[in-house]
């Protein structure tokens, strides 16, 4: 009998799976959806619904806990205010169940929906196991609509101005005209 095995070890080190464990996350918040293995999808789960719960919260020391579960890099800030911006708005009318693993079929045989037919998406991204240690795949996602990005202000295009100048007909030059001379009085010397 194992004991103390409460976590997933994924033949690697703690600082090696806790990395890993960040990195899938963070790309559940950045994508919304992504293709990994459902051990690792079951292992990351409890801590993406942790980190949406804190983001719900939305206090800054809340801010600052998840900021240490991610770590401090620059994909960790852009996720975490991912989270406290547009995850905890969206999440807000929802009590836990933010995330779902849909197992993907083996075979194509076996899928039951229709794939899609898209340049975007490989349809052998949807089904099917890994080729070097044939791993059963999983979708992790987040639930309710997909990730929409807030649109920014677009900017007024500058108009040009339309050029109303009239094009004069080719009239003959007009020669300067003589200045009108004002008469000049003359003072007599007294």
């Amino acid at each position: 009998m194992r004991h103390r095995s409460a976590s997933h070890n994924f033949a690697r080190h703690p600082a090696h799976r806790r990395a890993m464990m960040r990195n899938i996350v963070m790309n559940l918040f950045k994508h919304g959806r992504i293709r990994t293995t459902v051990q690792k999808a079951k292992a990351a789960k409890p801590l993406a619904e942790k980190l949406i719960t804190l983001g719900k919260k939305g206090t800054v020391h809340d801010r600052h806990t998840a900021l240490r579960e991610l770590g401090s890099t620059t994909a960790a800030k852009a996720a975490v205010r991912v989270l406290f911006g547009e995850l905890s708005q969206r999440f807000a009318s929802r009590n836990g169940g933010y995330t779902r693993i849909l197992h993907l079929p083996r075979t194509i045989r076996q899928a039951t929906v229709d794939l899609p037919r898209t340049k975007g998406i490989k349809r052998s991204k949807l089904y099917g196991t890994r080729l070097r240690d044939n791993s059963d795949l999983a979708i992790f996602e987040l639930c309710e609509a997909e990730i929409v990005k807030p649109q920014r202000k677009q900017r007024k295009a500058r108009s040009k101005k339309p050029k109303d100048k009239p094009v004069p007909a080719k009239a003959e030059p007009v020669a300067a005209a003589p200045a009108e001379q004002q008469p000049v009085e003359e003072k007599k010397a007294e």
